[in-house]
């Protein structure tokens, strides 16, 4: 009986009791701590695409061509260092691979899902589409999608340019601190004269009337010596500070002048994705049969700018072009935007032989490209390990900076330093207006003036009130000068004689008592 229940018990515990597995590490795999596998065993098929400066066709001295180019010195770097050969051949469409209606791929993508490539060797754009039938490895690069045109050659003309270094608001300040100044100056001097502090032999107080005074305050600022030097204590502290004042300002105006005379800047229609779908002027395209491609199509129904972009593109028949050089021949007819990555944007504008294009507007869509792989193995794994090392010690930025031109063409459109030129006339077209307008007033001035002149002079001789007072007191000097020449040359006597006065019996005016003349009279 006891055997049966420990024979029962046994059972039951057996039931209950999970099944324990054993974890046993794989031995046939290599590892991979401070070293990288050795891909020894045959040579890979890389197939690229001829874009510059990524993978170019380069012809040597007997007549054979080779590929040269960021990628290709890459991959030899990877071969190098992951001890592999390759033979490198370009994907006979010419183009990076996108989803046909058929559900095939195209490009590149094609030929490793067809296992007709081991490794696709480019600027490829890792998106999760592709990712679902190929293996990318880690990034080697980041871009973004930039906007390419042509350079307008319609420069904003601006005649008075030289009025750009200072806003309205600044302008109008200055001028209002010209009359502020110049009245400070005339009050003080008006209160020292008025209060009788000014030294009349020292102090210069009475020239700095008001019109003296707004002469003084614009040629101070203009850094021109003007009279009247100020001499008093109050003067001279107001005419120092109004000097120290205007030193900043020109010291300033000239620093931001030269700036904007020597800087050609040219207007940009487009800053951002959402100025280029709000508008309809200029037209705007994207390669076909690529990831760019494959991105503004997958948008539909999505409801944004992306869809709207997308449904003007289906509608236009020449938005879409055939590859990079398709666009760029586009943007060179005029009136057109090319979207497209950035790195290779970047490098045909530096190498732009006639400097006609320019990138506008920021980019977007920020990416990656990496190289691609067939999926389920490890080729990507170690490519990847390898891009890693490139990356840490710095050799990718080594690659970019052999690659990419440091000087060349300006990336926005205007002038590069290589290609800079004199200032043009236009750019001073303003200030001879200002010496021309300022010489019209002059010129009216002084015709105003002769005019005056002229009609004073014509008109008739009626003697005004000076004058009458001039002529009395002309005729009394010489009365007097006869007068005296007779007392000295006897021909004339003085009789004086008192007469006693003599009042009227006529009451004077207002009921007061009556006037006497001095010579005795009632007045």
């Amino acid at each position: 009986m006891l055997s049966d229940v420990l024979a029962w018990a046994t059972a039951m515990l057996l039931m209950i009791t999970p099944t324990i597995s054993i974890w046993k590490p794989r031995t046939d795999v290599p590892p991979h701590e401070g070293q990288l596998i050795d891909m020894r065993n045959g040579t890979l098929r890389v197939v690229t695409i001829l874009e510059a400066p990524f993978t170019m066709k380069e012809k040597t001295a007997d007549g054979s061509y080779k590929y040269t180019g960021f990628c290709v010195d890459m991959i030899n770097e990877l071969s190098r260092m992951l001890k592999f050969d390759y033979d490198l051949y370009e994907v006979p469409d010419r183009t990076y691979g996108a989803m046909t209606d058929d559900g095939e791929w195209s490009g590149m993508v094609g030929q490793l899902v067809n296992d007709k490539a081991d490794i696709a060797l480019a600027a490829f754009t890792i998106t999760s589409e592709r990712e679902r039938y190929v293996d990318f490895t880690e990034r080697y690069m980041d871009y973004g999608i930039g906007f390419l045109m042509k350079r307008s050659n319609k420069e904003k003309q601006n005649y008075f340019a030289f009025l750009l270094p200072f806003q309205p608001v600044v302008w109008a300040c200055l001028l209002a601190a010209i009359f502020v100044v110049a009245i400070m100056l005339f009050i003080t001097s008006r209160i020292r004269i008025k209060l009788n502090i000014a030294n009349p032999e020292r102090d210069n107080d009475r020239q700095f009337n008001i019109r003296n005074s707004i002469w003084f305050a614009y040629g101070s600022l203009v850094r021109k010596g003007v009279e009247p030097a100020p001499r008093s204590l109050p003067v001279r502290i107001m005419a120092g500070t109004w000097w120290l004042f205007g030193l900043i300002v020109i010291s300033t105006y000239t620093a931001n002048l030269t700036a904007f005379l020597t800087v050609k800047r040219l207007e940009q229609p487009i800053r951002s994705i959402d100025d280029l779908a709000k508008q309809t002027e200029i037209a705007y395209g994207i390669p076909t049969g690529g990831g760019l491609y494959s991105f503004f199509r997958s948008q539909q129904g999505t409801g944004t700018i992306y869809e709207l972009m997308w449904n003007y593109m289906n509608t236009e028949p020449t938005t879409f072009v055939k590859g990079l050089t398709g666009g760029v021949e586009r943007v060179r007819q005029g009136e057109f935007l090319f979207m497209y990555d950035t790195p290779m944007l970047e490098y045909l504008i530096k190498k732009d032989p006639n400097c006609e294009l320019m990138m506008v507007g920021k980019p977007f869509r920020q990416l990656g490209y990496g190289l691609a792989t067939q999926t389920s193995n490890r080729l990507s794994h170690e490519i990847s390990l390898g891009i890693l090392h490139l990356k840490e010690n710095g050799k990718i930025t080594e690659l970019r900076d052999r690659w990419w031109p440091k000087v060349g063409c300006s990336m926005d459109g205007s002038e590069s330093e290589a290609a800079a030129e004199g200032l043009a006339l236009d750019s001073f077209v303003g200030v001879y207006i200002v010496v021309a307008v300022g010489g019209a007033l002059a010129m009216v001035a002084a015709l105003a003036e002769v005019s005056w002149h002229s009609y004073c002079n014509n008109r008739p001789n009626v003697p005004t009130q000076q004058e009458d007072t001039n002529n009395t007191v002309s005729e009394q000097r010489k009365l007097t000068e006869e007068v005296l020449r007779g007392i000295d040359n006897g021909t004339l006597q003085i009789l004086i004689r008192k007469t006693p006065p003599v009042i009227d019996t006529c009451p004077a005016h207002n009921g007061g008592p009556p006037d006497i003349k001095s010579d005795g009279k009632f007045v």
